[in-house]
């Protein structure tokens, strides 16, 4: 017993620069944390105050949307604007949107995947200088391409029809879906389809069986980056459709006007019940989309 006391007398006995240090976090550590939460909470509150304000607008009364000065939150919630809006023309324009949007999608896509490959694989004659051209041609703003789309379309009497919106959707994603898809396929391992091919497979076989398979993260994140662009379009729809083949974004503006006013309880409900696919869409292939939009920063 009295060895045990004299040890731990000898213990405390020791000076504190002996004694093992806990390690202590910097007060920096903590600043710097809150400053980064700080920045994230307002860059979020930025990107999703206007689609609260339009939920908010949304079941208000008509009356309660043109007050002065203007109220963020509904006195008495309602849902009167989206039986209003449900009861027009919404959800034939649900249709027209979805068929687009999806036609579009799978013609781009297909039209992007094999000229992505083309780019990341082949070697041809003026490969760079085609390549350069596609993003040189993409750097014009819709405005200006509006008129000479509509002559075309005319000429091919695509106007006031799906197909004369499903024709330019479908030219105007490429650009974008060949550049994502090229990094893709570059990451690839050019061993994984050499001994594809040394097995007796041909380069079309080995693209389809073998690269493929391996880049589908991307393929998805591709495909909803077009598809969202697709749906939400709104100026060619604006231009080259009427009443019976209007899109969404066109056709939430004509549910909520009328001869003299815009009603703008309907209009922020019909653009939440066009936000409500886009949202199921992304929630359904959540962990796809997030694979493939962080598959490059993985590389090994």
């Amino acid at each position: 017993m009295a060895q045990t006391l004299q040890a731990e007398h000898q213990h405390q006995a020791q000076p504190s620069s002996v004694r093992t240090k806990q390690p202590r976090r910097r007060p920096i550590f903590f600043l710097t944390s809150t400053i980064i939460y700080v920045i994230s909470a307002l860059i979020l509150l930025i990107q999703f105050f206007p689609m609260l304000w339009a939920l908010a607008t949304s079941l208000m009364t008509s009356q309660e949307t043109t007050t002065v000065p203007a109220t963020l939150l509904p006195a008495h919630p309602t849902l009167t604007s989206y039986v209003e809006a449900l009861q027009g023309e919404i959800g034939h324009y649900y249709v027209n949107s979805v068929i687009t949007a999806s036609v579009s999608t799978v013609i781009t896509m297909v039209l992007a995947t094999l000229a992505a490959y083309a780019f990341a694989r082949l070697r041809f004659r003026w490969k760079n200088i085609i390549l350069l051209l596609v993003l040189f041609f993409s750097l014009f703003p819709p405005l200006v391409q509006v008129i000479p789309i509509y002559q075309i379309l005319h000429s091919l009497h695509l106007l006031n029809t799906l197909p004369g919106l499903i024709l330019p959707y479908s030219v105007f994603g490429l650009p974008l879906a060949v550049l994502v898809l090229m990094a893709f396929f570059q990451d690839v391992p050019v061993e994984l389809e050499e001994a594809a091919i040394v097995d007796g497979l041909s380069r079309f076989r080995a693209f389809i069986q073998i690269i493929l398979p391996v880049t589908i993260p991307g393929l998805f994140a591709t495909a909803i980056i077009v598809f969202v662009g697709n749906w939400n379009e709104y100026l060619f729809a604006l231009n080259y459709t009427s009443t019976k083949t209007y899109t969404l974004p066109v056709g939430i503006v004509t549910v909520s006007q009328t001869e003299f006013t815009t009603n703008f309880a309907i209009l922020s409900a019909a653009t939440i019940l066009s936000v409500i696919p886009l949202v199921v869409l992304i929630m359904l292939l959540e962990r796809r989309v997030v694979s493939g939009l962080t598959a490059g920063a993985l590389k090994g």
